[in-house]
């Protein structure tokens, strides 16, 4: 217990101090007007001057009420004269200055106003601060029963923080801060609430700010138990809501309906918590549409732009894309169908050198659907509601979304590259044989004219089909990566119920750090209920997605009966074939035998980059359950609830017959190797004979 000759300045650590004259400014102080039992629970401590900090007087003053409350509700049950209690305490709180406690009328000139104050920073005050409750009240007939209920919920919840206007800066720009940075604002009903105008303002900037209100309604007449038909009647008409759309809980002073009362508050709390998780106006809105190539065009913007125009391009309208670039889309789509009719023909046109076998005009023939359905699927995901609600909701991970535009930026490049280099390789191994002058000079050497017609068509089309064949499947590649990242990213932002740290920091950073968590059971089931909602959709985006990737395996499942068989056949030269005078006659032809080995869809490298995607996904559970454990928890306990509920979700591409783990991917490496070791063994018999 503190004596009255002792003196303790402190002052507290947020405030930017330095040396000034005394300061006289009442801008800079609080008054409170306590009921009148605080002079005799203050005197009861033998307290009548101290020098104190704010938030040091409010602890003591909180003290002195805990401890003087029940022996006041016991004087006056058993009739005792109020009277003798009802002297009130005028408490002058000023930023870094001493403190007295004295009766009303009673001089207070013992106020030190040699503070190292003088100028507070209200941005800098302000900045960065959250709390788990706004306590809304009536000082006068609520302050006393608010400081006990505050330290009930502190001793049920560990590490909850609250914001109460004794403790915090009471200013209408304070209030509103406080609100504005609160998960819950908690308005304890009691007469003359709802009249008062701070308590307006208060319910007001809960609605703007929407967030989680919860009623708590005096039940004792002596500490100001109101009359719901009175709240209501007197309540402004904008306000009035409040009191239909939220159930108001009765607080008990006696100690075992009380506990419920606790535990309906925690459960209010939860409720609302249990939805969607509701994101501060920091939250990282990704957007992928921008107009601008400038980096800060948006704000939000973390798609490079490169990444943009080359998805745009190759027919992979973004969310917010235009008229245009809708019916772009839908043309690319059409194309590749086409397109591929048109290279079905070419199985029942033999004659020239275009002609080479029907083996490759099935591996394109079959392609361009792959492709397309590739293409489609991306398109149907991106147009569902689970991405808007992805992006503008769930996702609140500014230090991820960097790094995100970065991997977009890379990844368009390679893809850009790809796209470019094999169409150049593919043009090459074509063009020179529908424009070959047997099918130009058909008419005048007395062939069909529809070889024209055929090699013209032909041509054209391969001229505008092979960016847009290959643009779109890395596109739509790059574009499930991207979903892939943004899934992972709003898993990521679960982890910010459990410490604003991971916001500002990323969880990588803040694990560097080695430090413990100091969290308690009702943030853990925050983040529990945000990491199951999120999971759901990272699982919901895969199994969408899974689409073309069990159909591209299941046709690599069936090739390898092809492929076994021409590894049967050996590597030695095979003069009976006919593709070999083919590719004697004809340059194109052997560059187009290299485009296939080096590219093709089924055999080459396209079906490496595709077969493989899906097991990329066994990286972020790798991540995932490697920052977990190096988490640290100062309290062991939670720390072992944590990992154990991580434990029971899959992060994994696990789809149908379609399991893409790392133990299972030698598996899927083996039939890879199958399929392209058994078309490179037919390529060199050609070659050999050739």
């Amino acid at each position: 217990m503190l004596l009255p000759s002792e003196s303790i300045g402190i002052e507290p650590p947020s405030t930017n101090v330095c040396r000034s004259t005394p300061m006289q400014s009442p801008s800079f102080s609080t008054r409170v007007e306590p009921p009148g039992l605080r002079n005799k629970q203050l005197a009861d401590l033998g307290i009548t001057e101290v020098n104190l900090g704010d938030k040091e007087s409010a602890d003591l003053e909180f003290n002195a009420v805990l401890i003087a409350e029940d022996k006041a509700d016991r004087t006056v049950e058993d009739g005792a004269d109020s009277s003798e209690i009802d002297t009130p305490i005028r408490v002058t709180s000023k930023v870094g200055a001493d403190f007295k406690f004295s009766e009303v009328g009673t001089p207070t000139s013992n106020i030190r106003a040699d503070s190292e104050c003088s100028e507070v920073e209200d941005h800098g005050q302000h900045q960065h601060r959250h709390w788990d409750f706004f306590l809304s009240h009536k000082q006068s007939n609520a302050q006393d029963t608010v400081q006990n209920l505050m330290m009930i919920l502190t001793a049920r919840l560990p590490g909850v923080s609250f914001w109460l206007d004794i403790e915090q800066d009471p200013t209408e720009k304070g209030m509103r801060h406080g609100v504005q940075n609160s998960k819950d604002v908690l308005i304890y009903l009691t007469t003359g609430l709802v009249e008062s105008k701070y308590c307006q303002m208060e319910m007001r900037w809960a609605l703007e700010f929407e967030k989680n209100i919860i009623l708590v309604m005096e039940t004792d007449e002596r500490h100001g138990k109101p009359s719901i038909d009175t709240l209501i009647t007197s309540c402004p008409p904008d306000l009035k809501h409040i009191f239909a759309e939220n159930v108001i809980i009765p607080w008990y002073r006696d100690p075992e309906f009380r506990e419920i009362s606790v535990e309906k508050i925690i459960r209010a709390r939860s409720v609302k918590k249990a939805g969607p998780t509701v994101l501060a106006e920091s939250t990282t809105k990704l957007k992928f549409m921008t107009r601008s190539k400038s980096s800060d065009s948006g704000g939000g913007d973390v798609f490079d732009w490169t990444f943009v125009y080359f998805t745009v391009l190759c027919g992979v309208a973004l969310p917010g894309a235009g008229k245009k670039t809708k019916a772009w889309s839908m043309a690319v789509r059409i194309i590749l169908l086409t397109c591929g009719c048109m290279c079905l023909s070419r199985v029942f046109t033999t004659e020239g050198p275009a002609f080479w076998d029907t083996g490759t005009i099935v591996q394109i023939v079959v392609a361009h659907p792959i492709i397309f359905l590739f293409l489609h699927v991306t398109l149907t995901i991106l147009k569902s509601p689970l991405i808007a609600d992805l992006l503008e909701n769930r996702i609140d991970a500014p230090v991820e979304a960097k790094l995100l535009r970065l991997k977009t930026r890379i990844g368009t490049c390679v893809a850009a590259l790809l796209t470019v280099s094999l169409s150049f390789w593919g043009w090459a191994a074509y063009l020179p044989a529908f424009f070959d002058m047997y099918y130009l000079e058909s008419a005048s050497q007395q062939r069909p004219a529809t070889l024209l017609l055929f090699g013209l068509a032909h041509g054209l089309t391969w001229v505008l089909i092979l960016p847009l064949f290959f643009g779109s499947l890395f596109a739509s590649l790059l574009m499930m990566f991207v979903l892939q990242e943004l899934s992972f990213m709003a898993l990521l932002t679960s982890f910010n119920e459990l410490s604003p740290e991971f916001t500002g920091t990323g969880i990588t950073a803040t694990v560097a750090t080695n430090s413990g968590l100091n969290i308690n059971e009702l943030d853990l089931y925050h983040f529990q209920v945000s990491f199951i909602e999120n999971w759901k959709i990272y699982k919901a985006l895969q199994w969408r997605a899974s689409i073309p990737f069990v159909v591209f395996w299941f046709l690599e499942f069936g090739l390898m009966s092809w492929s076994l068989w021409s590894l049967s056949q050996g590597f030695e030269a095979d003069p009976s074939d006919p593709r070999v005078d083919r590719l004697r006659e004809n340059w194109f032809l052997r560059v187009r035998l290299s485009w296939f080995l080096g590219s093709s869809l089924w055999f080459g490298a396209g079906a490496w980059i595709v077969a493989l995607t899906p097991f990329g996904v066994s990286y972020y559970a790798w991540r995932m359950e490697m920052q977990a454990k190096q988490i640290l928890f100062t309290h062991p306990g939670l720390r072992h609830s944590f990992l154990a509920f991580l434990a029971g979700f899959d992060l994994n591409f696990r789809v149908l017959f379609l399991h893409a783990t790392v133990r299972l991917l030698p598996l899927y490496v083996c039939i890879l190797i199958v399929n392209t070791v058994g078309f490179d063994a037919d390529a060199v018999r050609i070659w050999r004979a050739v």
